[in-house]
């Protein structure tokens, strides 16, 4: 039997007496217990893994409890990873408030906690004094027409649109700040089918369709695919005249796999980020906006019908809505490899932290009876460069020295890509590659270049932005020549060198207008692994034509919705380039409307 197993079959001891002692006293209220001094490690198993804690005894008190691993749910469970260890410590008993809606994380803490105690010769049941009630949570009660949970596109649009209409609203975001996955994929544009105020030679909805059926070889819903086609020039429109969100038309439409003529355009942020745009749009509407809160549960009255939700702060306080109105905008779960297939388990992750699919968690639930889609499927964009956790998409560097001469080759060093191609392309050849990898090679003097263009378009948090930045972080294999660089990566020189010339030679038969430069194998090279990542997952909660979510028998619960990615499965198994964030403004504006027709027959 190993460290861990052992721990944990005292652990289950130790628990079994506290569960059994409940509010009651073990024994004589003691504030020095028979414990040895020192620090000991406790492990306690949470909802997504284990809980590891360092405790410190000294003259028979516990001095210090630290969480120092564990794989909870960041927000719902920071309360329960900070609070409990001071309950603890400050009553010196494991008998203390658990906290709401991180039940689960709270008893692994104890539990830790209590396998520690066991592990310097104390008794558990030395450390029952009833402590409940004594660090209660704050509850904010929150009145409103409509509850939206999530505060990325689809939930934003949402909000804007009821505000702007004179209704009500609270917006809980389990981020620090709203905005969701538009905060890293804006660079990617939008579809802007059937749109008539953004240009003249925009396409018409009608191919939209088809195209999307077509890239998804049908595993697309043809009902929620026609509900975008429909909405879609309207919303556009609506973007543009109401919000005040401004495309790129000197770039022009950008060329993505699957969409059919101009179809698709990029944001112009000369005078801002988009992102930044929409949070002060919310600012501004009056909107009641909790962000640092994951929600915990529906909330229902008497007779069955939601009445809102209860969510959760990161500092505990709890906060209650009473809405009319509920609607789910809790975006992808790709971030939740519970939540992926299996086989997307090994690939890497570029998201938001927070994607973990909240909405799907929920309804496993079988308090909260509404259906998930059967096939979740995870949607991969381009190239990552990956190191300590940290991916990075690396197409705006890519085209920022596509000029000056790259090259990407598998892992025999053949070139099997044209690197002038749209994201889904180079991403699809990839994935025909063993494991799905590949190297880019460039010529030293343009790696700085890279990397500056790298990071700017990352969004990175303090401490990842300082540890990239040093002179070792992103360190490529190097060497002075392309020979010696290919050996110090692992592959094969000649045939590198090989690919290369060919490609050289291919790209100087071309005419002055080629966007590829040519790579000398002379000078100094650096090759950098690279991989395809998962970004996002298409399907999420069942929902009818209204896009109002079904309960267990199938049937429509009217007065909640769901908006964004995890609005039933528009894309099937493959999403083009653009239409996530068409999809997350079209169906957040259209839930919206439906809301405010319902509130209108009233």
């Amino acid at each position: 039997m190993n460290t861990i197993e052992k721990l944990l079959k005292k652990s289950m001891i130790a628990m079994t007496v506290l569960s059994l002692a409940g509010c009651t006293l073990g024994k004589k209220d003691e504030s020095v217990h028979q414990v040895n001094d020192g620090t000991y490690t406790g492990i306690g198993t949470g909802y997504n893994g284990y809980i590891t804690v360092s405790v410190g005894f000294r003259d028979g008190k516990l001095t210090n409890v630290s969480v120092f691993d564990q794989t909870e749910t960041k927000s719902v469970s920071q309360a329960a990873l900070e609070k409990i260890p001071e309950y603890v410590v400050n009553n010196q008993s494991l008998n203390v408030d658990v906290s709401t809606g991180a039940t689960v994380t709270s008893r692994g803490v104890l539990e830790a906690i209590g396998n520690a105690i066991t592990a310097a010769n104390g008794n558990v049941d030395d450390w029952q004094k009833d402590c409940i009630g004594q660090n209660e949570e704050k509850v904010i009660q929150e009145k409103s027409d409509v509850t939206v949970v999530g505060g990325g596109v689809a939930g934003i649009a949402t909000v804007l649109r009821l505000q702007q209409q004179g209704y009500k609203t609270t917006l809980i975001e389990k981020d620090s700040e709203l905005g969701g996955s538009l905060r890293y994929q804006a660079n990617g544009g939008q579809i802007v089918a059937g749109s008539t105020s953004i240009e003249d030679t925009v396409s018409s909805a009608d191919l939209l369709a088809q195209d999307i059926t077509t890239l998804s070889g049908e595993t697309n819903n043809p009902a929620l695919t026609q509900l975008l086609t429909e909405n879609i020039g309207e919303t556009v429109d609506w973007e543009s005249k109401i919000l005040g969100i401004t495309f790129d038309k000197k770039q022009g439409f950008i060329q993505t796999e699957g969409i059919s003529g101009s179809a698709v355009l990029g944001f112009d942020e000369t005078s801002g980020k988009i992102d930044e745009l929409l949070r002060k749009e919310v600012q501004v509407s009056g909107s009641n906006v909790y962000t640092n809160t994951g929600i915990v549960g529906l909330r229902y009255n008497s007779d069955g019908k939601i009445t809102g939700v209860t969510a959760k702060k990161a500092n505990g306080d709890i906060v209650e809505t009473y809405s009319d109105y509920v609607v789910l905008a809790t975006g992808s779960s790709a971030g939740n490899l519970n939540l992926v297939a299996e086989s997307d388990r090994t690939s890497h992750y570029l998201g938001l932290t927070t994607n973990t699919g909240d909405s799907l968690i929920l309804a496993n639930n079988e308090e909260h009876p509404y259906q998930i889609e059967e096939n979740n499927a995870a949607v991969y964009n381009y190239l990552g460069f990956n190191v300590r956790d940290i991916t990075l998409d690396t197409f705006a560097a890519n085209t920022s020295i596509l000029s000056k001469g790259l090259m990407l080759v598998n892992n025999s060093g053949q070139r099997f890509v044209d690197e002038s191609l749209a994201y889904n392309e180079i991403s699809d050849a990839i994935q025909n590659q063993n494991n799905a990898s590949a190297y880019l090679v460039m010529n030293a003097s343009n790696f700085e270049t890279w990397k500056k263009t790298l990071l700017s378009m990352a969004l990175l948090t303090e401490p990842e932005e300082k540890f990239l930045e040093g002179e070792y972080a992103i360190l490529p294999y190097r060497g002075d020549n392309l020979l010696e660089a290919a050996e110090s990566a692992d592959l094969d020189p000649e045939a590198v060198l090989g690919s290369v010339a060919i490609r050289n030679d291919e790209i100087n038969a071309l005419d002055s207008t080629s966007k590829l430069g040519t790579l000398n194998p002379g000078e100094p090279v650096c090759i950098i692994p690279l991989s395809k990542y998962r970004y996002e997952t298409t399907g999420g909660l069942k929902v009818n034509e209204q896009l109002n979510l079904l309960d267990g028998s199938g049937n429509p619960i009217t007065n909640i919705y769901a908006a964004g990615s995890v609005a039933g499965n528009v894309f099937g198994d493959r999403m083009p380039s653009g239409a996530g964030l068409a999809w997350a403004f079209v169906s957040g504006k259209y839930v919206a409307d439906q809301i405010i027709a319902d509130k209108s027959a009233e």
